[in-house]
């Protein structure tokens, strides 16, 4: 489990850069399905890297007010 939001953004940063250069690809039909699943679920794990992060900000911010 990643608790370092400074891991999270290399991870998010690698996976943004990886989405970015799947643009634009044509593949053979046999792995065609296989794109268009890395299309469609990676931008949900970025939702989720995301959210993640905001919620580790959360905890940070109420620990300190406490």
């Amino acid at each position: 489990m990643f608790y370092d939001v400074e891991k999270l953004n290399e991870l998010e940063k690698t996976i943004c850069k990886n989405l970015e250069t799947a643009d634009n690809h044509t593949w053979k039909d046999e792995h065609k399905q296989h794109w268009l699943n890395y299309r469609n679920d990676m931008p949900n794990c970025l939702a989720v890297i995301r959210e993640y992060k905001e919620l580790l900000r959360q905890v940070k911010n109420d620990s300190k007010t406490s």
